[in-house]
């Protein structure tokens, strides 16, 4: 096909000459070029085993740098190419950010080896930038003579001389030429089409959006053919994954080597996100195709205007008051709402919270009974209801997480001394409780079974915003139906039924410690005290997500002095509690060499509890991990502009992106910058898939960073976002939580980019 349209064109050219009428110079600019006349090409020997490649190039044309290529069809040849001259870089729209030449360049190559004839091939391509058509690669056979040193060009090579013919000779012969020239041209090139318009090669038809899901067609004319994995569905500039139920073909194609591509008509859909608008909405397609064995067209953006119906969802929410049928999706997602608190209640964002209410109650003292241990557990389960239902109003509103803001020093350190300050009247030193005089009136107005009702009530408000701050993926989800409903009303309803799943088991923790404790005695004490050993404890955990503090050394120094305690108990030999007593002090010897060890790696540097000496220490060498230990795989990013920069790279360089969002405040951040980021198999699978990007959403006031969270709508840290080499959502991959190096690299393999 390419050569037909090379004829045409070149019929075109030679018509003025033999009409006389009109200029060569007179056609229409944006009409494309024979490829020989595009890309003049010539071969020249100019020294000892050296030849020179040059191309001349039309205005208004290019070359690519990297589709350059020669080799020696024949053996006992060998060749070299000397470096090539310096072009200018262009943003392509193929390759993106590549090199190319304009005007004309030369490259000289060195041959060597046997006497005689041999065949270079020389390859290039190249494109027109006003039209946006780019020709297939173009191939040049050009035969050479080796005869010692000297290199020249084959007899079959030689231009026929014309100059014995006199001028009027010349002159007929020439246009005698022409006209044969012409007809044959003529015959061979006007009985055949020309090369369709994009818009008539690739037609969108029956595309439509309905309560679930977006759909339509592409017509694909013959000849011609779409590539696969250009394919792309945005609604209102929400990148969404298309799904094609028609099998691709394997096509080895000039410009991307082997591709899939669809040659005739085909159906695709995309699921609409929850969340989705309503009502009239923007539909952007992106494909791009080539004509058959020719041309390639440039990539297509196309928007459309469509009418998008409520989602399947929405459509089960009652209009009024007054529908007398249940809501099944709005109990749905309050059920699981409800289920994933209880779950939550048992992981380290939310196990905290049961020390801190046990020490509560047990702080009572014999005057505790059932109902007054339940109201308290009750109180504080409130507070954190009603810190989870601001968070769902927010989320819903504006899709921001409110605990993030309390993931600072202040915060988390004004916490923490609280929960040291009640440990320390846990030992006796002083009893906190609220002014008599208020308390009297409180009792008065409510019956006498308040107690310190509302200081428990601030208290599990405050602890929900600090302690369950840290993002799991069972939050995220749950979370995510406010910020992706953007309904206020639904993230307040949602969330409070996660609190209330969490607080279900520690209320029933307060009724049964109601029950269970003693009333009065030693054993009281006993218990008083060992709660506050455990809110100590927790006060550590919080500031452990703080990297200013070296926490090694202070849990070192806690489990040092609590372990000395448990080995000092008296024990009698007889007495009931003599076994009991025994064990305590056998693990009061573990916990003192426990804190001896965290001591030591605290000195070192080390962060992690349950690994505080570094392996190197005993193996004499480094580890794989600590090979690695000062280089960071991730590249920071603080702008969206920067991130468009790394996804034109990618799209060059043919490799994936992934970007991790990051925090200092996120434990499960740290664990994987420690542990999985560090793994030598994984380092080397990002390292050769992918460009690793990583944002820090630290500060919740950093404008840029929440720009970058509305943009792949990420709702908190830790979270993993993967795309392909021509930046499309790879949404079946996406995470949040954290995945350990065996995990992640399994992980990263079933991604196929």
């Amino acid at each position: 096909m390419l050569d037909k349209l090379r004829h045409f064109y070149l019929a075109l050219l030679l018509l003025p000459l033999l009409s006389g009428v009109v200029s060569a110079q007179g056609l229409d600019d944006s009409e494309l070029l024979p490829e020989d006349e595009a890309f003049q090409f010539e071969l020249m020997p100019v020294g000892p085993s050296t030849i020179r490649a040059s191309w001349t190039i039309a205005e208004n044309y290019y070359m690519y740098r990297d589709k350059l290529k020669f080799a020696v069809e024949d053996a006992g040849y060998s060749f070299k190419t000397q470096q090539y001259p310096q072009g200018i870089t262009k943003d392509d729209p193929l390759f993106g950010i590549t090199e190319v030449y304009e005007d004309g360049f030369s490259v000289l190559i060195d041959v060597t080896g046997n006497e005689g004839e041999f065949t270079l091939i020389s390859e290039g391509q190249g494109c027109n930038e006003p039209v946006g058509v780019c020709y297939a690669p173009i191939i040049h056979n050009n035969r050479l003579i080796r005869t010692g040193q000297i290199i020249r060009l084959s007899a079959s090579e030689a231009i026929p001389d014309t100059t014995a013919s006199s001028p009027d000779a010349q002159t007929q012969q020439t246009e005698a030429g022409n006209v044969n020239l012409l007809r044959d041209l003529l015959a061979k090139s006007f009985s055949q089409p020309e090369f369709l318009k994009v818009d008539d090669a690739f037609k969108v038809e029956n595309l439509s959006i309905d309560a679930q899901t977006l759909s339509g067609n592409f017509v694909v004319e013959p000849g011609y053919y779409l590539y696969r994995d250009k394919i792309g569905v945005m609604l209102s500039d929400k990148p969404l994954a298309v799904s094609i139920p028609q099998a691709p073909e394997k096509y080895e194609d000039p410009t991307f080597g082997s591709t899939d591509v669809h040659r005739t008509d085909f159906f695709f859909s995309a699921n609409r996100p929850i969340g989705s608008p309503e009502g009239e909405v923007l539909v952007t397609l992106t494909y791009q195709g080539c004509a058959e064995g020719a041309i390639c067209y440039p990539p297509v953006t196309r928007e459309f205007s469509l009418i998008a119906p409520a989602m399947a969802a929405d459509t089960a929410l009652p209009t009024s008051t007054e529908d007398s049928t249940e809501d099944y999706s709005l109990i749905a997602i309050l059920s699981g709402a409800f289920i994933a608190g209880i779950l939550l209640t048992f992981t380290p964002c939310v196990l905290p919270m049961i020390p801190i209410l046990s020490s509560v109650i047990a702080g009572q003292g014999e005057k505790i009974t059932r109902l007054r241990a339940g109201t308290l557990s009750l109180s504080y389960v409130l507070g954190t209801m009603v810190t989870y239902t601001a968070m769902g109003i927010l989320a819903g509103a504006t899709g921001s997480q409110l605990q993030a803001y309390f993931q600072n020093i202040w915060a988390i350190g004004i916490l923490s001394g609280l929960l040291v300050l009640m440990a320390l009247s846990m030992f006796g030193l002083y009893e906190l409780q609220i002014p008599s005089g208020l308390q009297s009136r409180i009792q008065k107005k409510s019956g006498g079974l308040t107690g310190s009702i509302p200081l428990v009530f601030l208290l599990g408000l405050v602890s929900a915003l600090i302690i369950g701050a840290c993002v799991s993926p069972i939050l995220i989800s749950v979370l995510g139906i406010a910020v992706a409903s953007g309904d206020p009303v639904l993230g307040a309803q949602t969330m409070a039924a996660l609190a209330l799943g969490m607080g279900l088991p520690l209320i029933a923790i307060g009724l049964g410690a109601g029950y269970l404790l003693p009333k009065a005695g030693i054993w009281m004490e006993s218990i008083k005290s060992l709660f506050g050993i455990l809110l100590i404890a927790v006060a550590i955990y919080l500031l452990q997500t703080l990297p200013q503090i070296p926490i090694l050394l202070v849990w070192g120094t806690y489990l040092i002095i609590v372990g000395y305690a448990l080995m000092q108990m008296h024990s009698e030999t007889g007495t009931v509690g003599y076994q009991f007593k025994i064990i305590l002090k056998g693990l009061g010897a573990v916990l003192l060499v426990w804190g001896i060890c965290a001591l030591i790696g605290g000195f070192m540097g080390q962060r992690d509890l349950l690994r505080p000496i570094p392996e190197s220490l005993f193996t004499g060498g480094p580890n794989n991990a600590s090979e690695i230990s000062d280089a960071h795989l991730f590249d920071r990013i603080a702008k969206e502009s920067e991130l468009e920069q790394y996804l034109m790279q990618a799209a060059s360089s043919g490799r994936g992106v992934i970007v991790d969002y990051y925090a200092d405040w996120c434990v499960d951040c740290l664990r994987m910058e420690e542990s999985t980021f560090k793994d030598s198999l994984v380092v080397a699978e990002v390292e050769n898939r992918f460009i690793a990007l990583q944002v820090d959403v630290t500060n919740p006031k950093d404008n840029n960073a929440n720009a970058l969270k509305k943009r792949f709508n990420v709702f908190g840290p830790p979270a993993m976002i993967f795309l392909d080499q021509q930046g499309m959502v790879l949404s079946d991959f996406n995470f949040y939580g954290y995945k350990n190096p065996q995990d992640f690299l399994e992980h990263l393999k079933r991604i196929n980019l």
